[in-house]
């Protein structure tokens, strides 16, 4: 299996455990997406997902499959807002807000330039199902941001 049948059918398999409509999964040369340094992005105004084409052949498909577990996560988020289910009203008044004011990742890569994408509770939300997921499947344990470990943290010792 090649690294864009990963992708593809990694949409698949997280859209199937979320119980919604796979979304559209397209790869696009880094010259189409708004910043090189963009690996995959959804876009929630028509519900697709969205490669970056030649990270994807050269990347680990590990890495492939992790993005594709986050993006499609993102693609939850979406529908769920879109059709009013699955999450408590709050929760979907709070990510249709951050589709709506979405902060975008630096292109640093690095995290005190992206604090303002990282604390954003879609990211976090996808951050985690992905990690968890990554590991009960592969048995990898994905990288947390040190700023989400230490929100959690802090959540779960707080009360």
């Amino acid at each position: 299996m090649n690294n864009f049948e990963v992708a593809i059918n990694g949409v698949k398999i997280v859209a199937k455990i979320l119980n919604i409509p796979v979304p559209h999964t397209s790869f696009l040369d880094p010259s189409e997406i708004s910043s090189k340094e963009t690996i995959g992005m959804y876009l929630f105004e028509s519900d697709e997902i969205v490669f970056n084409e030649d990270w994807v052949a050269k990347s680990p498909w590990i890495e492939v499959i992790v993005t594709a577990f986050h993006e499609t996560r993102n693609a939850y988020q979406g529908y769920c807002i879109k059709n009013k289910m699955y999450e408590s009203p709050e929760t979907l008044d709070i990510w249709h807000q951050e589709f709506t004011n979405y902060f975008k990742p630096s292109g640093k890569n690095n995290e005190s330039d992206d604090a303002e994408y990282l604390n954003q509770t879609i990211e976090i939300d996808a951050i985690i199902f992905t990690h968890h997921k990554i590991y009960e499947f592969f048995g990898v344990r994905t990288i947390i941001p040190k700023i989400i470990e230490a929100m959690i943290w802090h959540n779960y010792f707080r009360g």
